[in-house]
């Protein structure tokens, strides 16, 4: 398994962000109603994210330097994790548990309680299974607005 680690997002990172975004066609659709996204909106995203007090990061692969995936969350004594999102080429090889592994490990270095996940819903190809395998326990069904696009949800919740 290639090794991995998490930093901040830079504006360096913008054009590689764009094309993990938009090799995820279907997120887009129905998590943002769109078909593709440019570096103007991850810009606007990153801005309008860390306004609210999330960290927005890039998962890198130690031996060539590249960007792999994004990060999204919300440090408190409940972790909000808001994205984690891998470029369609490297899903369903374990890297999203991978990172996810190494994210926990460094919430619970921080000694945070709990973490917390919006997840949509509202069409099959949802990843609820993947995060009840690492844990996570639907608590209630809410409504997600992110852009003009309004989904269904579920918060799940796991302890630290």
């Amino acid at each position: 398994m290639e090794k991995l680690y998490i930093r901040e997002l830079n504006p360096n990172d913008y054009a590689r962000v764009v094309e993990i975004y938009n090799s995820n066609r279907q997120f887009l659709l129905n998590h943002l109603g769109v078909e593709v996204v440019d570096e103007e909106f991850i810009s606007e995203e990153a801005v309008t994210m860390k306004n609210v007090g999330f960290r927005s990061c890039v998962i890198v692969s130690e031996e060539t330097q590249t960007v792999q995936g994004v990060l999204d969350y919300k440090p408190d004594d409940e972790v909000y994790l808001s994205l984690l999102m891998l470029s369609a080429e490297l899903q369903g090889r374990g890297i999203g548990k991978e990172i996810y592994a190494l994210f926990e490990s460094k919430m619970m270095k921080e000694k945070r309680a709990s973490i917390r996940i919006d997840v949509v819903c509202d069409y099959p190809e949802n990843v609820v299974p993947f995060w009840e395998k690492l844990g996570f326990v639907e608590n209630e069904n809410i409504t997600l607005e992110w852009g003009d696009k309004k989904s269904k949800a579920v918060v799940m919740r796991k302890k630290l």
